[in-house]
Parts: C-alpha cells; structure tokens; sequence
C-alpha cells in the first residue's frame, strides 16, 4: 500500500466526519439545506478524494457509485440520503485504511458538538 500525504490524510478523516455528521443531521435539514450538504459532499468526494487517491481502485470504484447515488438522489427521501451517507462514510473509512495501512477503527460516540 503506498503512503499518502499528511494533509490529505487529515482531509479524508475531516470528510468522514462531515459524512457522518452529515447522516445524523440530515433528517432535520430543510430541502435547501439537504441539497447543499448532498452537493458539498459530493464535490468533497469527486474534487478533493478522488484525484489523490493511489492504492484502492475497487474501493474508489465502489465509492463513485454511492456518490453518483447520492447526487442523484431525491432530497425527499431522506431515508435513502441517510442509508448513502452512512454507506460513503464507511467507504471512505475503508479507503482511507487501504491507502495508509493505519489500523480500521469504528466511529466513535459522537460528542455534544457533533449534532
């Protein structure tokens, strides 16, 4: 597995955590807001993870199917926004394990700030 760069490994965990923020939240975001968190993720995946990714081409394949879901998606269903976001945030996890070789840790409880 090759090694990434420090920034961008701190700009994928940030990325998780928007994610996971993200499927908390979603429910009680207007359909403004839901679609410009739906947009915002999905230029995170496309413009800041994608062209720096080395070692995980099925995971980043996978990937480009749930964000391609998730930008299509209605911004009504909030069940599905919420089953993809949770879904991305696994991914990226994922990816981000494959290309640092760093241990695969779970989410942690979220703290008060993180709602």
């Amino acid at each position: 597995m090759a090694a990434i760069a420090s920034t961008y490994r701190t700009d994928l965990e940030r990325l998780t955590r928007e994610l996971r923020r993200a499927a908390r939240t979603i429910r009680a975001g207007t359909l403004s807001e839901r679609d410009a968190t739906r947009r915002m993720l999905v230029a995170a995946v496309q413009h800041d993870l994608e062209p720096q990714a080395r070692a995980d081409e099925q995971g980043l394949e996978a990937l480009r199917v749930w964000t391609s879901a998730l930008q299509s998606a209605d911004v009504n269903d909030v069940d599905l926004l919420q089953e993809l976001l949770y879904g991305m945030d696994a991914l990226v996890r994922v990816h981000l394990w494959r290309e640092t070789d760093l241990p695969l840790t779970p989410p942690e409880p979220r703290s008060a700030s993180d709602v």
